[in-house]
């Protein structure tokens, strides 16, 4: 396969970590065939292109987004306006394709994605210690774009899968990460989004330790007056070396439904590393998860309501019994 080669006589070249070629200034290769210019408003920026070092000499034809260009030739100019990229394709005198490239402007200026308060634009979290992790983001009403490329790297080395899952956000995997050893280097997520002809890039940097949040902790009936909870199946084993602290409290509230344990009902909460909770009856006990050893998220509220009166159903079976 052919890819397209940069072509800048005024513009110094140098290689990028990622094996890229990079100028100085206007534009660069995002990867194979696709080229990202910076551009500010109002201004133009003009990008060399070639069609193939093969094709020297012949008479090449191109076209921008299937219409027909004047400039010919093997190498051309072209001029990039505002968000003005384009698909740029090459053809020999039959009119055969042979080479193209996507030209994507790229602003000074963010609107593809929300910034929250809380999370910022990307939000990375993990379940567990097993070197993957998911992140995502809330795409701003008035935009459809996609993902176009993803870099996940750290600055020592890696070996960091990324791909799209159902739900349009991203799954990564850092084959190399040992949850048994120090992680020393954080690591280093750009996303690239696209709409038309214009990327957005949006970068985060973080440690798997620091994005760890268990999911939702099972919580089972022992007795009248005690619960138990145990580790979600997701987490990291031994317990021993993953050790949960969870937070609990009681709260009283008429409904099961209607229960929200984020809500400062009561102000009597605890924390403990037991399995086995005492409750009372009529309240819901809520109950929550974090790392005991690292400064992470804690999981959602999982919640338990330890009743005090029987329902009619209950109390239909009990008449009937005693009637016997």
């Amino acid at each position: 396969q052919m890819f397209f080669l940069l072509l800048s006589t005024l513009l110094f070249l140098q290689s990028s970590a990622d094996g890229s070629i990079k100028t100085e200034e206007s534009y660069w290769t995002l990867k194979p065939n696709v080229l990202v210019v910076n551009v500010n408003v109002g201004e133009d920026v003009n990008v060399p292109l070639i069609c193939g070092e093969a094709y020297e000499g012949e008479n090449i034809t191109w076209t921008r987004n299937d219409e027909n260009l004047e400039a010919q030739g093997n190498r051309i100019v072209v001029t990039v306006e505002g968000w003005m990229g384009g698909n740029y394709s090459c053809f020999n005198s039959e009119g055969s394709y042979l080479n193209h490239t996507l030209v994507l402007a790229q602003w000074t200026f963010r609107k593809f994605i929300k910034n929250t308060p809380k999370k910022g634009y990307i939000d990375c979290s993990t379940n567990n210690y097993g070197g993957s992790f998911k992140c995502d983001w809330t795409w701003d009403a008035n935009r459809n774009g996609h993902v176009a490329h993803i870099k996940a790297t750290r600055p020592g080395g890696s070996n960091i899968s990324c791909s799209l899952d159902s739900s349009r956000n991203i799954t990564c995997l850092d084959h190399d990460y040992c949850p048994y050893a120090e992680e020393v280097e954080r690591i280093n997520l750009t996303i690239y989004f696209r709409s038309s002809f214009v990327v957005e890039s949006y970068n985060t940097k973080f440690y798997i330790m620091d994005i760890v949040r268990p999911d939702m902790v099972p919580i089972s009936r022992i007795n009248k007056t005690s619960v138990e909870v145990k580790y979600p199946h997701s987490w990291s084993t031994p317990s021993s070396y993953f050790p949960l602290m969870f937070q609990v409290k009681e709260i009283r509230c008429r409904k099961h439904d209607n229960c929200d344990c984020s809500k400062p009902y009561s102000q009597e909460i605890f924390f403990t590393q037991s399995h086995q909770l005492p409750v009372t009856k009529g309240m819901t006990v809520c109950v929550r998860a974090k790392d005991e050893f690292c400064n992470s998220s804690w999981s959602d509220w999982n919640q338990y309501k330890c009743t005090n009166r029987k329902n009619n159903k209950q109390r239909r079976r009990d008449l009937k019994l005693k009637m016997l």
